[in-house]
């Protein structure tokens, strides 16, 4: 089951796109904001995922952790592991 990159959808209407799964999450993004949806509360019918009712309060601490955790800066060491950097 492929759930990067498809539209999500609430009661019928989008509520964003799904960007990553992380720690049993579904990460969402909409506009700025990043969230996260227990993977228990999604279906995915193969080109939108629907979801139900779930803890907003706690998608949204889902959503920073994800951003806290993802969005590191790399280091050159790092960078240069993967051949970027060399000439």
């Amino acid at each position: 089951m492929d759930l990067i990159c498809k539209f999500v959808f609430k009661n019928g209407e989008e509520i964003g796109e799904s960007i990553d799964v992380f720690d049993g999450y579904l990460i969402v993004k909409r506009a700025g904001d990043f969230f996260g949806i227990p993977l228990s509360s999604i279906k995915d019918d193969g080109e939108k995922i629907t979801i139900s009712d779930f803890d907003e309060v706690e998608g949204k601490r889902i959503g920073e952790k994800w951003i806290a955790e993802k969005s590191k800066p790399i280091s050159i060491e790092e960078l240069e592991k993967y051949g970027f950097g060399k000439e």
